[in-house]
């Protein structure tokens, strides 16, 4: 009771120190006595990433169904169908693979995967084909540090580096999972570029008599910046071969980009540039999911 009690204080004070790949059901967290397949759906309310989201919510019902082996080695695939009024379509295609070990109290994971989204997805995300990751953590017992290093790949890679702080307290005989946690995600901004630049803007505006072509830049988009800071609270909940998930996440988004929209007239007359930084706010999302091994 008392290492809960210190335990449950040291992560409290880390969460009022610090102020966040789209969140859906947890995967395992060790290695399983043996192979199983999983099958799962979960709703995310709105698609943020990096402490970045389209000017309207993006929510995804999406189900999985994956392959985890008791080497480690696992295997997934799902699809989002975009549960939005008015606009609402499969919007999201994603395969992933990798590699969980554990070495004593430390854990890691190596995994690829591919995405394939809507040519009408304006999911800030959209422009990231595909990313390959590496994460790890030591487990002090009272804390636990997290790393995670990779690269996504867009019209120009882009290097992500994330740090994290976290614990799970358990109940139930351990059926219940609860990880408070809390992370700093950092990143280059390529990607984020590309979606302005196709996704974002309008390619082509009319004004009476006058048809501009239209382009947007990101500055400094290859400069590796921190750009949010996330508190999430996972609670999970196994009951036999079922797994319930709620997974609230808390957004602090920092060091709004620099945008340039430059607008060129087709008739060749003067070329009008404007200069503006991108507005960012704090973000409340959520993801309920439903999981069962079979």
């Amino acid at each position: 009771m008392k290492r809960t009690l210190i335990s449950f204080l040291l992560v409290a004070f880390v969460s009022g120190v610090f102020a966040q790949d789209d969140t859906t059901a947890p995967k395992p967290k060790t290695i399983p006595l043996k192979s199983y397949f999983s099958a799962s759906l979960s709703y995310l309310t709105n698609s943020v990433y990096n402490g970045r989201q389209d000017s309207v919510a993006t929510p995804y019902i999406t189900p999985m169904i994956g392959y985890y082996d008791k080497s480690g080695f696992f295997i997934d695939g799902s699809l989002s169908y975009l549960a939005r009024s008015g606009s609402s379509r499969i919007d999201l295609f994603t395969i992933e693979a990798g590699y969980d070990f554990y070495l004593g109290n430390f854990d890691g994971e190596i995994s690829a995967n591919k995405s394939f989204y809507n040519n009408q997805s304006t999911n800030v995300k959209s422009e990231i084909r595909g990313t390959v990751l590496a994460s790890g953590g030591y487990d002090f017992i009272y804390i636990k540090p997290t790393v995670e290093a990779g690269i996504s790949f867009s019209d120009t890679p882009d290097y992500l580096l994330s740090f994290g702080l976290e614990h799970t307290f358990y109940g139930a005989n351990d059926k219940l999972q609860i990880t408070p946690a809390v992370k700093a995600n950092g990143s280059t901004q390529n990607y984020y570029g590309s979606y302005y630049n196709k996704r974002r803007v309008k390619t082509r505006r009319k004004n009476p008599g006058v048809t501009y072509d239209v382009t947007a830049e990101v500055e400094d988009a290859s400069k590796y910046k921190m750009l949010d800071y996330e508190f999430s609270l996972p609670v999970s909940y196994s009951v036999k071969k079922f797994t319930f998930s709620l997974i609230p996440v808390y957004v602090l988004p920092v060091n709004p980009a620099l945008i340039t929209v430059q607008l060129v007239p087709s008739n060749g007359g003067a070329t009008i540039t404007k200069t503006s930084a991108e507005i960012i706010s704090n973000a409340f999302y959520c993801s309920f999911g439903i999981s069962y091994k079979f």
